[in-house]
């Protein structure tokens, strides 16, 4: 009876055990397909993220220029809302305590404005996307601001539109030259018949000759109150200024008076030796010069000069200072390979 009952003693314990292993090797199956599971996760997971980190990649490769399109767009729209939030606070500034970068950007902000709003607008129209995408693609220039332009576009287009103004100097001289024999004193005759034979000869007058004509320009024949239909023209066309403009005669005046309080501005803030590179050569275009093949010593000597003028010009006379890219860079080397090649 005791042997009876030990063998069913050792006989349950034996299915206890077995139950015991058996669930013990279904729990440890479990645990590793989960892991299993769990790692192809995981691995597929890390391939995701890698594609997602290398889209950009992947997309260059496959789609080169169309990529290129769409980073010029993505930094050219930071860049230019960058500009556009810091011209909203400026406009609420005293322009004499603006900074002369900032006197620049009011002024470029200003044309990029215009130039991008019909752009935007026609870009809001459904299904106009498929048309103005491509042109602006291809006309940067004329439907895009800077901000969008490549460094080597930026000095292409500059050159294009600083050798259409450059064109115009000499129908502006000829303009200068007609009106000398209508000066009635002899003796600012003589003054201005000099400076202008010493532009006709190839070279500029001194600044010391310049200024002894500036009463030329507050009165006839150079004030802008009593300059000619075509040489109104020419002198738009000389400062950027659409001839399509009504008041034409007011808008050179704001762009005199704006010259005027940027070279004050730049005197100033220390002079044209505290300028960066980049803001004299922006200062040089500006204002009529060719600054390619110049050096920076050239650029400070001949913008120290234009600013010796304008410490001379009042809103009486605001006249000369539209004048000064003849009176100053008719002739200058620069200009004239940029014009002839």
């Amino acid at each position: 009876m005791y042997k009876l009952f030990y063998q069913r003693f050792i006989y349950q314990n034996q299915c206890t055990l077995f139950c015991i292993r058996r669930c013990h090797n279904e729990v440890k199956w479990k645990g590793k397909e989960k892991n299993r599971i769990s790692n192809i996760r995981t691995y597929w997971f890390n391939r995701y993220i890698d594609y997602i980190k290398n889209f950009d990649r992947i997309l260059e490769k496959n789609f080169p220029e169309t990529m290129k399109v769409y980073r010029m767009f993505r930094v050219g729209t930071t860049e230019f809302i960058r500009e556009f939030k810091t011209y909203i606070t400026l406009i609420h500034k005293s322009s004499k305590s603006l900074t002369t970068e900032e006197l620049k950007l009011t002024h470029t902000m200003g044309n990029d404005l215009q130039k991008m709003c019909p752009v935007l607008l026609v870009a809001a129209v459904p299904f106009t996307n498929y048309v103005i995408f491509p042109l602006i693609y291809y006309f940067p220039r004329h439907l895009l601001t800077s901000h969008y332009w490549s460094a080597e576009q930026k000095l292409n287009f500059t050159m294009l539109d600083q050798k259409k103004r450059l064109k115009h100097n000499r129908p502006l001289f000829r303009c200068m030259q007609t009106e000398l024999r209508t000066i009635k004193d002899k003796s600012l005759r003589i003054k201005w018949n000099d400076v202008i034979a010493c532009l006709g000869s190839g070279t500029h007058p001194s600044v010391r000759n310049i200024i002894a004509c500036t009463e030329l320009f507050a009165g006839r024949p150079y004030a802008l109150k009593n300059l000619k239909s075509k040489h109104i023209k020419e002198l738009l066309i000389i400062h950027d200024i659409s001839t399509w403009r009504l008041f034409k005669k007011k808008k050179l005046i704001e762009r005199g008076m704006f010259i005027k309080q940027m070279d004050d501005t730049i005197q100033r803030e220390g002079g044209v030796t505290k300028l960066s590179v980049d803001a004299i050569r922006w200062a040089l275009i500006f204002r009529g010069v060719n600054p390619e093949t110049m050096s920076t010593e050239s650029m400070q000597k001949w913008l120290t000069q234009w600013l010796e003028v304008s410490n001379t010009v009042n809103e009486n006379t605001i006249s000369l200072l539209l004048h000064c890219p003849i009176l100053l860079a008719y002739n200058h080397p620069s200009n004239w390979k940029l014009i002839y090649g």
